[in-house]
């Protein structure tokens, strides 16, 4: 199961990393894209569901625009993809 490595400026810890899921899903649509979300300890993302058709690009096109609208994409310094 593929991994996003994403990388922060923290202004309080410095460098901040983190795993994304990406959890490819077969019986939903085959272009769609969405967020997961963790509840807890705090609301923030744990995965990215995918259909089917879906390519590694626009996986990491739609996390960048994601960080984008959040106001993070400033501080991000990476994000880079394991398989």
């Amino acid at each position: 199961m593929p991994n996003l490595w994403v990388e922060l400026k923290c202004p309080e810890h410095g460098l901040e990393r983190f795993k994304i899921k990406v959890i490819r899903k077969y019986n939903v649509n085959p272009e769609l894209i969405t967020v997961k979300y963790r509840t807890k300890p705090k609301y923030e993302i744990s995965g990215i569901v995918v259909g089917r058709n879906v390519s590694q690009s626009e996986i990491k096109d739609y996390l960048v625009q994601y960080f984008r609208s959040s106001g993070l994409i400033d501080r991000v310094l990476s994000i880079k993809l394991q398989l």
